[in-house]
């Protein structure tokens, strides 16, 4: 019955999922004897991985006898050690474990489950107490104070898990603490819902028991009730659950009303005053159907003849937008009927819309955003056409000998280091033709070259001339050769 991923339940209860236990698939039945009383308890999720501590933790809940005080054996007299799993013990299903305590409890567990209180208090339950043992009277005054405090509690989570409430009664006026834990972190509230005894739980908790305390695998007492199916345990822990919550409520402040909750037109405030204002107020969102107005058909019986005077005298007739004689054909005379309806007098106030009308109002809205959005989409695709016909027009004006100039132009102009002085000079003039007709054009010398701009950044050479100074030289030699052949060159 224990859990072998106590840190996984920690994680679902602080996500608010509730705790189900599961039985494992590969589980087994097993029997244990408590020697000192000759019960036989049995515990049906066994399984070979378990340890022998999480065994005996699943024995408190079945025995309610502490797992500090417990001694398990097995096929022999020898106690099974806490580390060891059941696998290295060699447990078969059905098999019979000897559960034993010690020697200076068996005597107290035997009276708690024989019900004999007399006998229970007379075995060192309180403090003071003059039980005594052999090993009690070389203690301390305060290690005996603490040994006495372990037995009452002790007798306290037996006579819990066994249902003796005048028992666990008689121990808690006794001044046995009713939150103490056992190693494993079980209170007797957790032993009583184990087992199902609803009157124990209710004596716990009306005696301070806490009920959120939670055990090392983070089992509260209401989720040990319904692990172990326990609905009378369950209804109990939720009904206290739910008083304790109660006591915490505080009632609320006043709220403050608002303008509209002062002066409501139900109210006989809103016709008092000078001014007799009418306060009402919008709840719908913008743009929502709004099917009520203060000019809409009124419901139930008409207004008084006394409410018709003062309305008209306080006002509607002090009122520049509104005409009383008009407003007269609304309200029943002294006689108390409503005056014939003049089909031919038209109303001055606006009749709200029906919500067909509005309906259709907001459809026609969102045909005209969308005409609007096919408009401009259309008209963007038409610029975009223009541009793109423009552009082609444009391309197909120029030559195809002018354009192949214009690349050959500006592939000199990307590398001029590639570029010979004598082509350069004649693709500048209008090609071969250009060349040998203008003898005396000029040669265009590109200064800020890549080249030039690389030589300039290396700075001087050693002997301190620098870079650039060579390649204005070198610029020289070609103009002078180019003169030679019949060009004139540009000055450097």
């Amino acid at each position: 019955m224990s859990n072998p991923k106590p840190m996984n339940i920690r994680k679902r209860q602080e996500k608010g999922k509730p705790l189900k236990y599961k039985k494992r698939h590969d589980a087994f039945k097993i029997h244990v004897i408590v020697q000192a009383t000759e019960e036989k308890f049995t515990l049906d999720d066994v399984y070979n991985d378990m340890k022998i501590s999480q065994l005996k933790d699943e024995l408190e809940f079945a025995t309610g006898i502490p797992l500090s005080i417990q001694r398990l054996s097995y096929l022999d007299e020898g106690e099974l050690q806490d580390h060891h799993d059941v696998r290295s013990n060699d447990f078969v299903p059905g098999c019979i474990v000897q559960l034993k305590v010690w020697p200076m409890y068996q005597e107290l567990i035997e009276a708690v489950v024989a019900n004999e209180i007399d006998w229970v208090f007379k075995l060192g339950v309180t403090n003071p107490s003059d039980y005594h043992t052999p090993a009690s009277d070389y203690m301390t005054k305060r290690a005996r104070a603490a040994w006495l405090e372990e037995r009452g509690f002790i007798a306290l989570c037996l006579a819990a898990h066994r249902g003796h409430e005048e028992m666990v009664l008689k121990l808690i006026n006794s001044g046995v603490n009713v939150n103490r834990k056992t190693p494993t972190g079980k209170t007797p509230l957790h032993l009583a819902s184990a087992t199902g005894y609803g009157e124990i739980v209710n004596t716990l908790l009306y005696n301070g028991a806490d009920i959120n305390a939670e055990d090392k695998n983070g089992y509260s007492a209401l989720t040990v009730a319904e692990r172990f199916g326990s609905k009378v345990c369950s209804r109990y822990l939720f009904q206290f659950q739910w008083q304790q919550r109660a006591k915490d409520i505080k009632p609320s402040k006043k709220v403050p009303m608002f303008a509209h909750q002062y002066h409501d037109s139900a109210m006989p405030v809103w016709m008092r005053g000078g001014r007799a204002q009418i306060y009402f107020s919008k709840i719908l969102k913008p743009g929502e159907f709004e099917g009520t107005a203060l000019n809409a058909p009124k419901g139930g019986h008409h207004p008084s003849v006394a409410h018709k005077k003062l309305r008209n005298a306080t006002h509607f007739r002090d009122s520049p937008d509104s005409n009383a004689s008009e407003l007269d054909d609304y309200f029943p005379d002294e006689s108390g009927v409503l005056p014939p309806i003049n089909k031919k007098k038209k109303s001055q106030v606006k009749r709200p819309p029906t919500y067909d009308e509005w309906l259709a109002k907001q459809k026609e809205i969102e045909r005209k955003v969308a005409l609007e959005n096919k408009k401009q989409n259309e008209e963007e695709m038409r610029k975009k056409m223009e541009e793109e016909e423009k552009k082609k027009e444009e391309t197909e004006k120029l030559g195809y000998e002018k354009w192949l100039a214009q690349r050959e132009q500006e592939r000199l102009e990307r590398s001029p280091r590639h570029s010979s002085p004598v082509k350069h000079a004649a693709s500048s003039l209008g090609g071969a033709d250009g060349y040998a007709s203008s003898i005396g054009g000029a040669l265009a010398v590109h200064h800020d070259g890549a080249l030039r701009v690389y030589l300039r950044s290396l700075g001087k050479s050693k002997a301190g001339v620098a870079y650039e100074d060579w390649l204005n030289e070198k610029e020289m030699e070609i103009n002078s050769l180019v003169r030679q052949m019949g060009v004139r060159a540009p000055p450097v």
